[in-house]
């Protein structure tokens, strides 16, 4: 068709680069090469699987599912709650399973800004956040992390990018792409700001389970005055390795969470049924990924955070912050004088060694590459060898 003209929503826009190198990565092994992405991972609980086949053997597997989730994960995310975020939810009114966690923020931001209103994002932060909030028409207004300061987030720098057109916050925690964790005092910090400028505040904290060095993850919505004015967004994918099953959900007031309900109805109708019975196992079961226990799991990240960040120190010109959360390394490369999306393609032309550059999280993350440690120790040295030799001949 001649003269196509698209929607200016996506002049902005460009595919995601997370998923982007996953798709390079998946041809250059089915070509038989050897990449290391360093994002092997043990199985879905095999109890999981069962219940999933199960409910898809049953009456119910083919019929639409309550566009709010089926009951039996809402009451397992309800209790998932209560025991792991201190958070007390009704599950008929403040819980909205959808099609992994991402899906749920884009309602999120449907139901709550227009075109013309501002959204606060971290920069660096997710690469998802900016796109999202574009595509509702709204401004995105980048927030400066410092790396020196740990990629915490300053107040006055919040204060200095409000205006009257601002709707929301939105945050990771723990990050993704630093590895930062907010501690009580940072999020009391920032529970106020948001109160004092009567802001609500979307917080993702698909990483949750990925702690270190004995930090502890506090959910925002817990401090006093926040629950009215949080959604939280969570997903079964990182812990229990159920990335492809896309299932998230958001926990929000009623009256937001009403309105997201009904974006969904229209979009996705609802999530896979037997996915969920897969997902409501997964909540009440006492192991996550590879029938470990969750802290034998973050045991083995945090072998393999070190193999990653220690090897990454041993190059010259790369200094990295250690990450105390989630799985992710993000090593500052500015010395190198290469660009982060040069010097990652390069490195996986080169070397097989597949990475994010730092520049698709922000302005504020160019100079940085972002490196996943969920492999296998053995897996991890091996890529890091690779990647020594490579970065070190430059």
């Amino acid at each position: 068709m001649e003269n196509l003209v698209f929607a200016k929503r996506l002049e902005n826009l460009r595919f995601s680069s997370s998923l982007a190198s996953m798709r390079r990565s998946r041809e250059a092994r089915r070509n038989g090469e050897t990449v290391y992405d360093f994002g092997s991972k043990f199985d879905t609980p095999a109890h999981v699987k069962a219940a999933a086949v199960a409910y898809l053997e049953s009456p119910q597997a083919s019929l639409y599912a309550d566009p709010r989730g089926i009951v039996e994960l809402r009451m397992a995310i309800a209790r998932k709650l209560a025991r792991e975020n201190a958070m007390t939810v009704d599950p008929e009114t403040e819980i909205t399973v959808t099609p992994g966690g991402k899906q749920g923020i884009l309602a999120a931001l449907l139901a709550l800004v227009d075109t013309g209103d501002e959204v606060l994002l971290e920069d660096p932060g997710w690469l998802s956040f900016e796109p999202m909030v574009r595509i509702t028409g709204a401004k995105p207004v980048a927030v400066p992390l410092s790396a020196r300061e740990g990629f915490a987030i300053d107040i006055d720098a919040l204060r200095k990018r409000v205006t009257r057109r601002t709707r929301m916050l939105i945050l990771c925690n723990p990050h993704n792409p630093t590895g930062r964790v907010f501690d009580r005092t940072q999020l009391e910090a920032i529970a106020g700001f948001v109160r004092e400028h009567n802001l609500i505040v979307l917080v993702d904290e698909a990483y949750e389970h990925f702690l270190f060095d004995g930090v502890r993850h506090i959910s925002l919505a817990t401090l006093p005055g926040m629950a009215e004015r949080t959604i939280t967004a969570q997903t079964a994918s990182k812990t229990f390795n159920m990335f492809g099953w896309r299932i998230g959900w958001i926990v929000a007031p009623p009256a937001i969470s009403a309105r997201i309900q009904m974006i969904c109805s229209h979009s996705s109708t609802c999530v896979t049924s037997f996915a969920q019975a897969g997902a409501a196992a997964a909540l009440d079961g006492s192991v996550v990924q590879g029938d470990l226990t969750l802290p034998e799991l973050v045991a083995n990240y945090q072998v393999q955070r070190d193999a990653l960040v220690n090897g990454l120190r041993a190059i010259r010109g790369v200094s990295c912050t250690m990450p105390r959360g989630a799985y992710f390394a993000f090593p500052d490369i500015r010395r190198l004088k290469q660009g982060s999306q040069a010097l990652s393609d390069a490195l996986f032309a080169n070397a097989r060694v597949a990475c994010i550059a730092g520049s698709v999280f922000g302005k504020r993350g160019e100079g940085h590459l972002r490196f996943v440690f969920n492999a296998p120790l053995p897996e991890i040295e091996a890529g890091v060898q690779r990647l020594q030799t490579y970065l070190r001949a430059l």
